[in-house]
């Protein structure tokens, strides 16, 4: 191959590469240079902001404490308020002075000043106002109004022979709040000892401080000549903070070859700048090539060429639509396999389509499941309150929580070496096949992982799951058994709970025979449209039944449709009123069975809504005319049913009443007429004595008002449903 590019380009190239070497070395030593004189203004910065908050941190402890003593401590209550001098309250006093300045180093005196004797004790002394060296201060304090917090620099005396101390100085008035004030508080601060506490955050060789107070007096620091770096104003006492190199020795220097370094580096960089001008001109002809290639190729999309665009930018954008078309074709080719392998899982579990055994093998295959030869079992799990799980979360959380279920499950089981494929079945159930490598653990392994997702959902997230396992598998047919069972299994969770696994041994259920369903059924409905209390208890019965007899989903929905339908039938009986009732009930009942979970759950809802219904039932009667002697007679009715006699007339006789009367108001009271009534009541003190006693057939008819034993069986058999022989054969009596 020809290699006379390469050495042009290396020719080429090589004179700027000098160049850059050059220019790397000035900008290398420019960039220290800079990063020097960077890092020396950041400091200086850091070093002004931390001398203000030292000194304002420090002035602000002492001007607290100080108010806080004149606020509560009792020693300066009693002080200011004496009227002569007491020595013992003046040795308080000094030791409230001295625990200031023990605790604060940098104050170098303290005087209590009160107004009401003239009087002056310091730390050291006690004066009368003539006579103290510090008279003019005080007075200028007395004579102000301002509220300055601290003073700036002056000159201190104790003594009027005695050299002065240079202080900055806080004044407090005592009381505190009070307009007309009894002494004054004065700590004054040694202005070298507070240069001595910022002397140690920098060194004085090198940098400079100055604290500038409201004067233009400098408080702390020296009159060095040099740069100012940084100045800063603090917020609590208005004094300026002032920091910079000192201009001197080798850091003039560093900052006067500044300039030099900076125009090294721009020559260095137009000196490069020229040559790659050549260069690039001598070198473009290969770049023009290959933009003509790609302009006749399909590599370029339709905004590609568009004016003003340059030839790598040209070259990029093809290169790119290129990687983008590619990504696009990956990704449609992803989603197709995974719809692919959904559906086929579907219908390999649904058994929509055949497909022989061979045919799953292959596609086993196809999926990465290397799993010929071993068991295999299904579950099926489920999400508990799909119904508030679907209102809770939006599709867009629905499907991440789906995936991190179908997640948890997949890697519970992978982590124990055996295979899984799971896929969503319907928006609340996944199915998966758990193939086991060894056949001996698969039980241990299924009740294990089964548990563990249990757990882990129950743990981190807002809701539960059910699973149900399946039986055994080694054919694609006995899969699909397996699938069947699993999925059946999930019918009893009303009755057996939910977040929990179902297995085929608990659903073995005990021998219940249908009439007992549609006989609680029948005694509910007919207690229920009376004003008979004892509804909630036939209902109690009906769900007991249900929960006793292990019943699935599908069969407790029956047994809810015929009650449906058989309320529908009585109150069509009754009036217009109870029928609103109803309705008002019927469209709570039909919206609870779109979402009940359990039977539990059911039958709570179930107690409320009857509940509600027979109040308003209840006062749909107490609203009615003569209800009062409806009542009655209804309780003579209980009382005496076992009169032979007992008839319309016999009560229109007993309680002055038509008995075309009593027998309206009798049926729209009750919702049944007064015939019905009867023979119902008989027939239930009948089983009564049926079940508690051993008298004949007979003299049990005579006891409840049956003179003819015909007449006794015939009713009987239409309200039980069975002769009374039968009935108690049944009891085993």
């Amino acid at each position: 191959m020809n290699r006379n590019w390469f050495r042009k380009l290396l020719l080429s190239y090589l004179p700027v590469f000098f160049v850059v070497i050059t220019i790397l070395f000035v900008v290398f030593f420019q960039t220290l240079n800079e990063q020097s004189r960077k890092e020396t203004i950041k400091a200086n910065e850091f070093l002004a902001q931390q001398v203000i908050r030292t000194t304002d941190n420090s002035l602000k402890a002492i001007d607290y404490n100080v108010v806080r003593d004149i606020l509560i401590h009792p020693v300066l209550s009693r002080f200011f308020s004496l009227e002569n001098i007491d020595a013992y309250e003046n040795i308080q006093a000094v030791k409230v002075m001295e625990n200031l300045k023990f605790n604060y180093p940098i104050i170098d005196s303290i005087y209590f000043v009160r107004l009401k004797d003239q009087y002056v004790l310091g730390d050291g002394s006690s004066f009368r106002m003539e006579e103290f060296a510090d008279k003019t201060f005080i007075e200028q304090v007395k004579q102000s109004k301002a509220n300055v917090k601290w003073t700036d620099k002056r000159i201190y005396k104790a003594y009027p022979d005695v050299a002065g101390e240079e202080v900055i100085t806080l004044v407090r008035g005592y009381p505190y709040f009070s307009s007309v004030k009894k002494g004054f508080f004065v700590v004054n601060v040694s202005l070298p000892k507070l240069t001595a506490s910022i002397v140690q955050m920098y060194n004085p060789g090198i940098s400079f401080v100055r604290l500038i107070d409201g004067q233009g007096q400098n408080l702390v620091g020296v009159e060095d000549e040099g740069k100012v770096f940084s100045q800063f104003v603090s917020p609590y006492t208005g004094w300026q903070v002032e920091s910079g190199l000192i201009d001197k020795g080798i850091i003039r220097l560093t900052l006067k070859f500044y300039n030099v370094w900076l125009i090294t580096a721009i020559a260095a960089v137009l000196l490069g700048v020229i040559w790659l001008i050549y260069v690039t001109k001598r070198n473009y002809k290969p770049i023009g090539q290959i933009v003509s290639l790609i302009q006749t190729s399909s590599l370029t999309n339709k905004e590609a060429g568009k004016p003003g665009e340059n030839e790598f930018g040209f070259i990029r954008g093809a290169l790119e639509h290129m990687m983008e078309e590619m990504q696009k074709i990956r990704q449609q080719n992803l989603d197709i396999f995974i719809r692919q392998k959904k559906h086929r899982f579907q219908e390999a579990m649904e058994g929509s389509v055949p497909i022989n055994e061979k045919e799953w093998l292959s596609d086993l295959k196809k999926y990465n499941l290397d799993v010929v030869g071993q068991k295999a079992y299904v579950q099926v799990l489920e999400i508990d309150g799909y119904h508030s799980f679907s209102q809770t979360y939006n599709q867009h959380d629905q499907s991440l929580l789906k995936f991190l279920l179908s997640s948890v499950l997949q890697e519970t089981v992978q982590i124990r070496e055996a295979y899984i494929w799971a896929e969503w079945m319907t928006d609340r159930r996944l199915a998966a096949i758990v193939w086991v490598p060894d056949e001996e653990k698969m039980i241990e392994l299924r009740d294990k992982t089964a548990a563990l997702a249990i757990q882990w959902v129950k743990q981190n997230l807002s809701f539960t799951i059910t699973l149900g396992q399946g039986s055994t598998a080694s054919t694609l047919e006995e899969l699909r058994s397996s699938y069947e069972i699993a999925v059946s299994m999930l019918q009893y969770k009303a009755v057996l709970g939910t977040g929990r696994v179902i297995h085929p041994v608990e659903v073995t259920r005990p021998q219940t025979r249908s009439h007992e369903y549609f006989h609680t059924i029948y005694s509910f409905t007919q207690a229920f449209r009376l004003p008979d209390h004892e509804w909630d208890k036939h209902l109690n019965e009906l769900f007991k039944q249900i929960r006793d007899s292990i019943s699935s989903r599908k069969e407790i929905e029956s047994l809810l449709q015929f009650l449906h339908q058989h309320l529908d039938r009585v109150f069509l009986e009754l009036s217009k009123e109870y029928r609103n009732v109803w309705k008002e009930a019927e469209k709570e009942l039909l919206e609870l069975e779109k979402y009940w979970e359990t039977v539990n759950e059911l039958e709570r809802h179930c107690i409320r809504i009857f509940g509600a219904a027979s109040e308003k039932m209840k006062t749909l009667r107490d609203s009615h005319r003569n209800r009062i002697v409806i009542g009655e007679i209804r309780s003579y009715i209980e009382e005496h049913y076992a009169n032979p006699d007992l008839s319309l007339d016999y009560l229109s006789n007993k309680f002055l009443m038509q008995a075309k009367n009593i027998s309206k108001l009798f049926k729209e009271e009750f919702g049944e007429n007064f015939v019905d009534f009867l023979i119902g009541l008989r027939i239930k003190n009948a089983q009564t004595r049926l079940l508690d006693t051993e008298k004949s057939l007979q003299e049990i008819g005579l006891e409840v008002g049956y003179y003819n034993y015909n007449s006794f069986n015939r009713a009987f058999k239409n309200i039980a449903g069975v002769s009374p022989s039968d009935f108690r054969k049944q009891a085993g009596i």
